[in-house]
């Protein structure tokens, strides 16, 4: 079982990055290690407390910019911009500055490292096919957050939609932006396939508080299927 270790005082007191170092990364893991920064956002921006706050905003933000510049950078590899962005993005999604006063929701990165555990999946890989399907099963439970998600993330237009409508499409618009990056959707397309069994990988994943709501084992194996 894959735990976390957060040990602060190992963290340096402060960092010089050249972005252009990360032109030798190939192209796939640039996009999943892009992805990755998107997804810490995300997890812990889908948290309470729901109240108008500056972190939310920061991270609407920052989520933003990791979208955009994750296509500039899949367009042009050697986009200096760009991967200074990512880079800079990265490290806002790590150094804890946007998780003040944030409960957090590590669920599905929880669920994507016991899969990476049994399957050897690529780290971005799994996330990006678990998080779609996970949200569909929560975003009742916040459906204010994941309806500013979708208007201001993705520009979902609110004209003749419900609130559940505009959350749903922010979530589809998530997924089609998976697929445009190249990254998987289904778990098929990370090799995972019914000989895979996703219930001994579902009963080893911790169920995680902090998020929307607390999945039980039988629901995180559910997802697991409908990633299939």
């Amino acid at each position: 079982m894959k735990t976390g270790r957060d040990y602060p005082k190992c963290n340096p007191k402060f960092a010089l990055m050249d972005p252009s170092y990360t032109f030798s990364v190939s192209k796939s893991q640039m996009v999943s290690g892009g992805f990755d920064t998107l997804s810490h956002i995300m997890e812990i921006y889908f948290s309470g407390p729901d109240e108008d706050n500056v972190f939310d905003d920061m991270a609407r933000a920052l989520m933003g910019n990791v979208i955009r510049n994750l296509r500039a950078a899949i367009e042009n590899p050697e986009n200096y911009t760009a991967r200074s962005n990512l880079m800079w993005a990265g490290t806002m999604a790590e150094n804890r500055i946007i998780k003040l006063g944030k409960r957090t929701d590590f669920q599905c990165r929880q669920m994507a490292r016991q899969l990476e555990t049994y399957t050897d999946c690529d780290h971005g890989g799994g996330l990006a096919v678990l998080q779609p399907v996970y949200y569909r099963h929560i975003y009742k439970d916040g459906p204010g957050k994941f309806k500013r998600f979708a208007a201001e993330v993705w520009g979902i237009s609110p004209e003749g939609k419900t609130d559940e409508e505009i959350a749903c499409a922010g979530i589809d618009a998530l997924k089609d932006f998976i697929r445009e990056i190249g990254l998987p959707v289904t778990l098929r397309e990370l090799g995972v396939d019914e000989n895979t069994d996703l219930k001994a990988v579902a009963d080893s994943c911790v169920s995680v508080f902090g998020g929307y709501r607390r999945l039980a084992h039988g629901e995180i194996f559910e997802i697991f299927r409908e990633c299939l």
